[in-house]
């Protein structure tokens, strides 16, 4: 098995670059991969969330046995975030992960800083006037919002590096329980 992986801003890309090492396993960016792989190969994808949806994860699915599939995003990870992220991209019967990566609108190419330009603005808005109704966590989404942030950590790999060496993963699917931090 391999991992293949598509990132915007960096965050996946280390997730996947840890992993891969922790794990002894070939890392390619999906473009690497599309030139490199061959139909059969066994793959482990990570993609980032934009709107739900794993990116990258549908150009995967037609073209390798994909294993296992992990989403990286900005939110905190929990049974919300995991249902949602199941509706929204299709895995079959796949183990999926989350993982919180953050978020660097510097490193966002012009457009996807102009598609989260609003958003940002309106998170950061309602959490203002919602004042003290404002939940810990709507709060600290308008801060990542308005400063960024990088929640990568090499810990919060743990669940995925348990369901590798669990083995073996031959066309066997597995319920995983997603990390929670």
């Amino acid at each position: 098995m391999v991992i293949v992986y598509q990132s915007h801003t960096g965050f996946t890309k280390e997730y996947a670059q840890m992993l891969g090492k922790a794990e002894k396993m070939k890392t390619y960016t999906l473009e690497e991969a599309e030139r490199q792989l061959l139909s059969d190969a066994q793959v482990f994808y990570m993609g980032p969330l934009t709107a739900g949806h794993i990116g990258g994860l549908d150009r995967s699915m037609k073209r390798w046995k994909i294993q296992a599939v992990c989403g990286v995003g900005m939110s905190q990870p929990g049974e919300g975030t995991m249902a949602s992220l199941r509706r929204s991209n299709y895995v079959g019967d796949a183990p999926l992960f989350y993982l919180q990566g953050g978020y660097a609108p510097e490193k966002l190419g012009f457009f996807y800083r102009m598609m989260m330009k609003p958003m940002a603005g309106s998170v950061v808005r309602q959490v203002q006037a919602r004042g003290e109704a404002a939940t810990d966590q709507e709060r600290r989404m308008a801060e990542i919002f308005q400063h960024g942030g990088d929640f990568v950590r090499e810990e919060a790999l743990d669940e995925i590096v348990r369901w590798f060496r669990e083995g073996p993963h031959d066309g066997e699917v597995k319920a995983v329980p997603s990390v929670d931090i």
